[in-house]
């Protein structure tokens, strides 16, 4: 399967504060090149004390889906409104998936 130029992507990302170092990108675009997978896949670089405005924002504007750096993992974990047993334990959160799109956010 090979993706187009005007297939739509599911966007994703990587935020965190630094976060330019990240190799998530560039892994990600590997693997969507090589399963012809239809993905955005970027860096967000929030403030210390601006996470959830930018999660607000990337999620307002079509994002699917982030992985978490620090130093965000407890603010992705008091965000989340469901947890894995994993994630429960351990008060952080690495991965989080956008499951209700279109959703008003409070």
């Amino acid at each position: 399967m090979s993706t187009s130029s005007s297939q739509p992507r599911d966007r994703y990302a990587v935020i965190g504060n630094p976060i330019a170092h990240s190799k998530s990108p560039a892994i990600h675009a590997r693997f969507a090149e090589q399963t012809g997978e239809a993905v955005e896949y970027g860096r967000l670089l929030a403030p210390v004390d601006g996470f959830v405005p930018h999660v607000r924002a990337f999620i307002d504007a079509g994002g699917r889906g982030m992985n978490v750096t620090v130093p965000f993992k407890l603010d992705a974990h008091a965000f989340s409104t469901r947890l894995s047993a994993r994630a429960a334990a351990a008060g952080a959160v690495n991965n989080a998936e956008v499951r209700c799109v279109g959703c008003v956010w409070r």
